[in-house]
């Protein structure tokens, strides 16, 4: 990912709830990140990657979802159930912001947390520091 501007993200979203989605979306918007698409849970967000339109740059995903939950997700994209998605980055939004949590993002590999409710803010901060390390 050689993006230099948040305008230029094409973000995932995944989160069970519609109404965080739409918060993360609003948000997202107010950063002039308009390309973002959503899916309602793991298992929607590996068919979202497998069919390769748009390509994306981030994912944004929920720890806590029915079925397949966040750190699942993860470990599926890592795996490389989507090759071309293997070492994309994630930030996980979460309720709680617990040593398991970042014990398991390192393991892994996960790029950031951002606490719900998610601000635009922290989200910026956040995704900057991605592409920071992406580019750098």
């Amino acid at each position: 990912m050689a993006l230099t501007s948040l305008q230029q993200l094409e973000i995932l979203v995944v989160d069970d709830e519609p109404f965080a989605q739409k918060l993360v979306g609003r948000v997202l918007a107010t950063l002039g990140i308009n390309s973002v698409a959503f899916a309602d849970h793991g298992e929607a967000a590996i068919e979202t990657l497998e069919t390769g339109t748009p390509i994306f740059d981030l994912v944004i995903s929920d720890i806590e979802m029915p079925g397949m939950d966040g750190f699942e997700l993860v470990r599926k994209i890592r795996f490389g159930v989507v090759p071309a998605y293997k070492n994309i980055p994630v930030l996980m939004l979460t309720g709680k912001n617990t040593n398991e949590n970042a014990r398991s993002g390192r393991i892994h590999k996960i790029s950031g947390y951002v606490e719900k409710p998610a601000n635009a803010q922290d989200l910026e901060r956040e995704i900057r520091l991605i592409l920071d390390a992406v580019n750098g």
